[in-house]
C-alpha cells in the first residue's frame, strides 16, 4: 500500500510540475519581427562610412552598434549607436530607439517615460514617428511652408524617410535610408548649414 501511495504522489507531482511549467511557457516566436529593411537577427554591428562636420571635417570608417534592448508580444525595441568618434558629442552618437515590428519601423523619442510604457504595455508614445514602411507618405506641407516637413518615399527596395524643420536656419533635419535585406544603408543629420553634420553610408561586405 506504502509503494502505490509513492507510486500515485509521484504521478501527482509529475503532472502538477508540467501543467505549471506549460502555463508559463514563453511562446518562441514572441518579438519576431521578420522586417526584411531591417538588419538580420543575428547581425550586432555593421561597418560604415562616415563624414562628421563639427570644429573639423572628419572622415572615416566607424561602427555602428545594433542593441536589442527589448523583446516584445509585437515587436523588437533596439539602439543604434555608433562606437567613440574624437570631436563628436556623446548625445549625437546615437541614431535613436526604434521599435521594430513586421511592417513598420518606429522611431521613438527616448525619454524614460516612453521606453517603460512601450516595455510595460507595448504602447506607442504619441511622438513615436513612422521612419520605414511599405507605404509612401506625403508631406503635410508646402515646400515653402514654414515648419516641420516629414515625407516617406519608395524607390524599388529602399525606404526613405526625411524630416526637416525650416522655421529657422538653423533647424534640425534628418534621414534614414532602409533597403531590403540589408538595413540601414544611409543616415544624415544636423543643423542648416550643415553644421554639427552627421552623414553614415553602410560599407557593403
Amino acid at each position: 500500500m506504502r509503494k502505490v501511495y509513492i507510486i500515485l504522489l509521484i504521478i501527482g507531482f509529475v503532472f502538477t510540475f508540467g501543467y505549471v511549467k506549460s502555463y508559463f511557457k514563453t511562446d518562441s516566436n514572441i518579438g519576431i519581427t521578420n522586417n526584411s529593411c531591417f538588419f538580420k537577427s543575428n547581425i550586432s554591428q555593421l561597418n560604415y562610412s562616415g563624414k562628421f562636420l563639427y570644429d573639423d571635417i572628419i572622415e572615416k570608417d566607424v561602427k555602428l552598434n545594433i542593441n536589442e534592448l527589448a523583446n516584445l508580444k509585437n515587436g523588437k525595441l533596439y539602439e543604434l549607436k555608433l562606437e567613440p568618434i574624437e570631436s563628436v558629442p556623446n548625445d549625437r552618437l546615437s541614431l535613436g530607439y526604434f521599435y521594430v515590428q513586421k511592417d513598420k519601423i518606429y522611431k521613438i523619442e527616448p525619454t524614460e517615460e516612453n521606453l517603460n510604457k512601450l516595455k510595460t504595455s507595448e504602447e506607442l508614445p504619441i511622438n513615436s514617428v513612422v521612419v520605414c514602411q511599405d507605404i509612401e507618405k506625403k508631406d503635410t506641407l508646402r515646400n515653402d511652408e514654414l515648419g516641420l516637413h516629414q515625407y516617406l518615399r519608395i524607390i524599388g527596395d529602399k525606404r526613405e524617410y526625411h524630416s526637416y524643420n525650416n522655421q529657422v536656419s538653423t533647424g534640425y533635419y534628418e534621414s534614414f535610408t532602409w533597403e531590403k535585406g540589408k538595413g540601414l544603408i544611409n543616415y544624415r543629420s544636423g543643423y542648416g548649414a550643415e553644421r554639427d553634420s552627421i552623414e553614415l553610408q553602410l560599407i557593403d561586405n
